[in-house]
């Protein structure tokens, strides 16, 4: 009788465990480092699992309503892939009853969808830095800067972006939950993109923006749609390629050259034909900004043409787009430093 009883009591158990589970769609992504556990409740965990700040992983349920653990795919996991991570560990980004956070291993390949081809008409952006930090001296590279910490972003153009167009050609496979995480003040959150250390070295010297995670967003809204076999990896490979050219010509002894004078845009332009050829400054825009009664150079725009490797001649890739306006026609090449 008491054997029949205790059945009982342990079916009821596991069938009421059961009907709590709430299953979830999105991705939970984990802001810290938590255990990913087999079992919540005896807290066993093989392979000793945690989840990666700022990486999104497959959300498949919470234990109950309003509960306190999620349970995610965490891909290669041993024994199960399905992992159970507190709630505390990060955020669900979907629209549901709760937020929350979880952590899992992000694959890429749930964000982009692989099958375009690799994109032939682009826009790479560079930035002048102490222009840009002017106008948002908040941000945490800009506070490094005006403090004299980033000496390197006064000697050289910036990379803001490498962007597929036309204009809109973006998001390419990225979930409605991440896109809409696609704020500057979430971009933390954003799945990081699977770049390899030495890109992550260079890529954090060239682009001061890493400080705040622009290289999440430029991943998540226009490197999805590069379609590169490689990758993020790839993307960003190929933009600090490119940005190296730049800075490397006489486009970039021009900028450092003439910090605190004014330029025009014809000499930007000049600049790049002689450094690439003929027509090459044809397929530059120059961008400007206002800073107290100051008109600041603040980035140029590099119209490309053509499939970009790490040997391609960047003349040829510009000569292969259309010829842009030239935007703005003079500026000052700000020092660094607020003015």
């Amino acid at each position: 009788m008491l054997r029949a009883l205790f059945f009982f009591l342990f079916s009821f158990a596991c069938l009421s465990s059961a009907l709590a589970f709430v299953k979830l769609e999105g991705y939970f992504i984990a802001e810290k480092t938590c255990e990913a556990f087999q079992s919540k409740n005896r807290q066993t965990n093989p392979g000793n699992i945690t989840t990666r700040p700022r990486t999104a992983y497959k959300m498949l349920g919470i234990n109950r309503t309003g509960g306190d653990f999620f349970q995610v795919e965490v891909p290669d996991a041993p024994v199960t892939t399905s992992r159970w991570v507190s709630a505390a560990c990060g955020l669900h980004v979907v629209k549901a009853d709760t937020t929350t956070s979880t952590d899992t291993q992000h694959d890429n390949d749930q964000v982009v969808d692989r099958n375009g081809a690799e994109s032939t008409d682009n826009l790479l952006t560079l930035s002048w830095q102490p222009a840009f930090c002017e106008t948002r001296p908040g941000k945490t590279e800009c506070r490094d800067l005006n403090d004299g910490n980033q000496p390197h972003t006064t000697r050289q153009l910036s990379i803001h972006g490498l962007w597929p167009q036309p204009r809109g050609n973006d998001y390419c496979g990225v979930p409605a939950s991440i896109k809409d995480l696609d704020t500057p003040e979430n971009w933390h959150r954003l799945p990081a993109p699977e770049i390899d250390t030495d890109t992550n070295d260079a890529l954090q010297a060239a682009m001061p923006g890493f400080a705040s995670f622009l290289h999440h967003h430029e991943w998540i809204k226009h490197g999805t749609c590069y379609f590169g076999e490689g990758g993020a990896d790839e993307y960003y490979d190929d933009t600090l390629y490119l940005t190296g050219l730049v800075n490397n010509s006489a486009v970039g002894d021009l900028f450092f050259d003439n910090v605190g004078e004014e330029i025009t845009g014809a000499e930007i332009r000049a600049a790049f034909d002689a450094s690439f050829g003929s027509g090459s400054g044809e397929r530059v825009q120059i961008k400007c900004t206002l800073d107290a009664g100051r008109t600041l150079i603040n980035e140029i725009w590099l119209s490309l043409g053509g499939t970009i490797t790490q040997t391609s001649d960047l003349g040829d890739l510009m000569r292969a787009a259309q010829p842009t306006a030239m935007g703005c026609r003079k500026g000052i090449i700000d020092p660094a430093g607020l003015q």
